[in-house]
This record gives structure tokens, C-alpha cells and sequence, in this order.
């Protein structure tokens, strides 16, 4: 019974503190100089544009003991709210390469309406499977008509 209630807690809390774990790393803006350490780059075509399949992602200088990638995709709204566009895992094989088409979480792409500027960020997160703190996150911030 404890456990259920413990469950169900853990299952509304989530959220915010998954929030609260990224909200330094979305403060930051892709102007602002990078922080020493993990990095990412996206290739972002037009082939990703209101599409399904996610863009290649390469991460460098992953921290040590990171298992995998959680890779998010947010789109900032003129109403200071983030929409959760989708994302996935990708498990950390070394090559710091997230392959286009590897995010499969509900994963759509940037779409802005036609002749309207969007505001986005791919957050990426490295992760050790025995904890659920991130190792380090980035933000990879971008501007989309």
C-alpha cells in the first residue's frame, strides 16, 4: 500500500523535478560561451522540418560513466511556456553519434506556422543508468521560420 502511494507521488512529481534538473541548462543561450566539457551540434536539414525523423546529433567530450543519452526537443511559444515536442534515448556506444532517425519518444520536429519565426532546443542530457541526475546537460538553442 505504501509503495502505491509512493508510486503514484513519484509519478506526479516527476515532472517538475525533471524540470527542475534542466532549467539551468535552459537558461542558456546558444550565443553565450559554452561551458568547458560535454558539447553537442545538431545537423538540422530540411528534411527534418514537421517531419518524424529526428536529426543527427553528435555529443563530444560525454562525461565518464555515461551510459546514455536522453535527447528532448522543445519548442519555446510566445507565451513563455516549452512544448515537449518528442525525443528519445540513445545508448552511449562512444562514438558520441545520436544517428538521424534514432529519437522515436512521440518525436516531431520543428513546424512553425508558415511565415512565423519558433524559437526551439534539443536538450541533451548524459545519463548513468544507476541515477537519475544527469551527468551534465546541454542545450542546443536554434530560430526556425
Amino acid at each position: 500500500m505504501r509503495f502505491d502511494i509512493f508510486g503514484k507521488a513519484l509519478r506526479v512529481l516527476m515532472p517538475a523535478l525533471c524540470a527542475a534538473l534542466l532549467l539551468p541548462a535552459c537558461a542558456a543561450k546558444e550565443t553565450e560561451e559554452a561551458p568547458a566539457g560535454m558539447g553537442v551540434t545538431v545537423n538540422l536539414r530540411d528534411v527534418h522540418r514537421c517531419s518524424r525523423i529526428s536529426p543527427e546529433i553528435t555529443v563530444v567530450q560525454a562525461p565518464n560513466g555515461t551510459d546514455y543519452f536522453d535527447v528532448r526537443l522543445l519548442e519555446y511559444t510566445g507565451d513563455s511556456q516549452e512544448l515537449f515536442l518528442g525525443g528519445g534515448t540513445w545508448n552511449n556506444d562512444g562514438s558520441g553519434i545520436i544517428p538521424e532517425g534514432g529519437l522515436t519518444r512521440h518525436y516531431r520536429g520543428p513546424c512553425p506556422p508558415s511565415g512565423q519565426a519558433r524559437d526551439f532546443a534539443f536538450v541533451v542530457a548524459a545519463m548513468h543508468k544507476g541515477s537519475m541526475q544527469p551527468l551534465a546537460v546541454r542545450l542546443h538553442r536554434f530560430t526556425q521560420e
